[in-house]
């Protein structure tokens, strides 16, 4: 399932369907390109009953008009009527609506320069999670193969100054908290008409980590919790170094799963910030005075 994720660089050609032409949704856009014909359909059919009364009333009134001049005068109007409407309605419409888009996405990339730090920060702590001591730390890559056994060593300090003295897996846990709200701030502050796909990534990684949380608190407080005379973090460090590659949520210990579960919300996290990364980077290129000249290229 992973090797069908979309990398960063997997940057699809932009097409009329907005930054991501495999997105299945409907777009609210669509909704109101579909509300803008009905009005133009409703407009002609609201002239044509008015050109039928006007010709019962000219029938009823006798020879003012013969019926040749009054269904050409007729045809001519509704025809003039009908261009006239239609290229006002498209006027105005795609004026509005090119306004809204524009500002809607510098609004997206106005919170994505608040964002941004918070995932360097974020993908620094998770990278040093999943890669055990030994092995170099990839810091800003975003998409990482990591098996249970590669997080070891997260309860060991931090490689980082300004985490002196705080395990990687705490440090891991606030940051990843601080992009959760993040995320939500944005989900809440624009109404994503144009471009749902954003919203959908950020809602992804916001629920990968609603749904980690209680296992994530669980594996924290391993860290200083005994059971009798043994420590927790040292039976969980012990059970993570002899579970097989190939071990299955429903197989592993009570401590484990919490491990394990763990270990998907960070696949999960990974897959929603990837995708928000890839999409983010189509809109700088759609509009490049928005766009935050000190982006990040990430692994």
């Amino acid at each position: 399932m992973r090797d069908m994720r979309l990398r960063i660089g997997d940057i699809p050609v932009l097409g009329d369907k907005g930054l991501d032409p495999t997105f299945g949704k409907v777009r609210a856009s669509n909704v109101e390109k579909g509300h803008g014909l009905s009005t133009v359909v409703m407009s002609i059919i609201v002239i044509l009953v008015m050109s039928l009364a006007m010709f019962l009333v000219a029938l009823a009134l006798g020879d003012i008009w013969t019926l040749g001049d009054y269904v050409n005068n007729v045809f001519c109007n509704t025809i003039a009527l009908v261009f006239v409407v239609a290229f006002l309605d498209t006027i105005v419409t795609s004026g509005k609506e090119g306004r809204r888009k524009r500002d809607e996405a510098r609004m997206i990339l106005r919170y994505n320069r608040i964002i941004t730090p918070d995932i360097d920060m974020y993908l620094v702590r998770k990278n040093m999670v999943v890669t055990p001591n030994g092995k170099t730390v990839k810091k800003f890559q975003v998409d990482s193969e990591f098996t249970i056994q590669d997080m070891r060593d997260m309860y060991g300090p931090s490689e980082l100054v300004s985490d002196v003295g705080i395990s990687k897996i705490k440090r891991y846990a606030h940051f990843q908290s601080k992009l959760r709200a993040d995320f939500e701030k944005m989900v809440e502050g624009v109404d994503f008409t144009n471009y749902p796909e954003i919203a959908e990534a950020a809602m992804n990684y916001i629920s990968a980590t609603s749904y980690g949380e209680a296992a994530l608190d669980a594996v924290l407080g391993y860290e200083d919790g005994r059971s009798g005379t043994k420590s927790l973090r040292t039976m969980v460090v012990a059970m993570i170094r002899e579970e097989p590659d190939d071990a299955r949520f429903i197989d592993a210990a009570p401590m484990m799963k919490n491990v394990h579960l763990v270990h998907q919300m960070i696949n999960d996290q990974e897959a929603a910030v990837s995708t928000y990364l890839r999409l983010i980077k189509r809109l700088e290129e759609e509009d490049p005075i928005g766009a935050n000249s000190e982006s990040r290229d990430y692994e």
